[in-house]
């Protein structure tokens, strides 16, 4: 059918090409689905470079945006609007925006079929041109919407999964443009321009994988961790609630060992005053001690002279004492020699009176 069509419109527009329509005029058209570099030179004069810049523009992100890349580029990609973490996402959104561009691309050429239709039917060309161009306009207005339902859905998989499907989109699309191109309905200069911007599109997409795939897994894992503590949470808020019992019992401990701690510093801060008090009393004793004992050293010192005067009056009393002891015999021995003599003579008294007695006696 598509080939059908294709014959039907490369007929009509072949007896629509006459010198007196130079608006009519087209670039050529392709009919090969291969890469034909040289044909980028047939693109109208003055047009070639917006399409090529325009085009090497696009392929930037795909580039930028690339995991094998990032250490060599991250200085030049904002981490601001493209953080590390979420640049393979970003690369499938712009990837994805793109299988929708090139799909919109086939409504304007559709619409300019239709509007080289209407012209063609102007000029009084057969019924099966008309039909055979009527019918390849909706036929690309019906694909040109299949882009972006592929891209659609490939955004609602995983980042790893998305990019593969969005770098298949392209490749779909580059297919699809390379059967027009086969069936002469795409530009000649066109097609090299798309294999080559779809080449780089879909490498950079691909280098990207093997590191989403990685933060995939993370991701997968953390999000299990996340659902076993959501699991767990029951037993978890028991253990907390636990905890915080455990924690108010700890701080009413804490609590009252601070108001016990706080008496005992009191206590100890009176101790301490009383310590202090009793050793400014000590010390004011041992001052006082001091002082009583160096005035009992000075009457010791006073009393130790007075000894040594009592005893040098002692010894001169001792020998006053023996002196007057000696005096004293020397006088006993005398009484005892007057009294021996008065004896003597009383006794010679006695015997005198004696003796006259006798005397007197023996006359009469």
């Amino acid at each position: 059918c598509i080939a059908g069509l294709a014959r039907s419109a490369a007929r009509a527009a072949s007896t629509s090409a006459s010198p007196a329509t130079p608006a009519m005029h087209q670039p050529p058209v392709s009919s090969s689905p291969r890469f034909h570099p040289e044909h980028l030179a047939e693109a109208p004069a003055g047009f070639m470079n917006v399409p090529v810049a325009l085009g090497l523009a696009g392929a930037i992100p795909f580039v930028a945006l690339a995991a094998p890349l990032a250490p060599a580029l991250g200085g030049y990609v904002p981490k601001s609007v493209f953080p590390v973490e979420r640049r393979a996402e970003a690369q499938a959104s712009y990837g994805a925006t793109i299988v929708s561009f090139l799909g919109g691309m086939h409504w304007g050429f559709a619409g300019a079929g239709f509007a080289r239709a209407g012209a063609v039917a102007g000029a009084g060309a057969s019924a099966a041109a008309k039909e055979a161009l009527l019918l390849a306009g909706p036929v690309r207005f019906a694909w040109s919407v299949v882009p972006s339902l592929l891209a659609w859905p490939a955004l609602m998989c995983a980042t790893p999964y998305s990019l593969v499907a969005v770098a298949a989109a392209l490749s779909t699309t580059l297919a699809a443009d390379a059967a027009f191109a086969a069936k002469r309905l795409m530009p000649r200069w066109l097609m090299p321009l798309r294999f080559g911007l779809t080449g780089v599109a879909v490498a950079g997409l691909l280098a990207s994988v093997p590191s989403a795939l990685e933060a995939h897994e993370q991701e997968r894992r953390a999000a299990a961790q996340v659902t076993k503590m959501r699991a767990d949470a029951p037993a978890t808020r028991k253990a907390l609630v636990a905890k915080e019992k455990a924690l108010a019992d700890a701080t009413e401990r804490n609590q009252a060992a601070r108001a016990e701690s706080s008496a005992l510093r009191s206590r100890l801060e009176a101790r301490e005053a009383a310590f202090e008090k009793k050793e400014a009393e000590l010390r004011m004793a041992a001052g006082a001690c001091r002082a009583e004992t160096k005035v009992a050293e000075a009457r010791c010192e006073t009393l130790a002279a007075e000894t040594k005067a009592a005893n040098a009056r002692a010894e001169r009393f001792e020998q006053e004492l023996s002196a007057a002891k000696e005096e004293t015999r020397r006088l006993l021995r005398l009484k005892n020699d007057a009294d021996a003599q008065t004896t003597a003579s009383a006794a010679a008294e006695k015997n005198a009176s004696s003796s006259s007695g006798t005397a007197t006696t023996e006359p009469s």
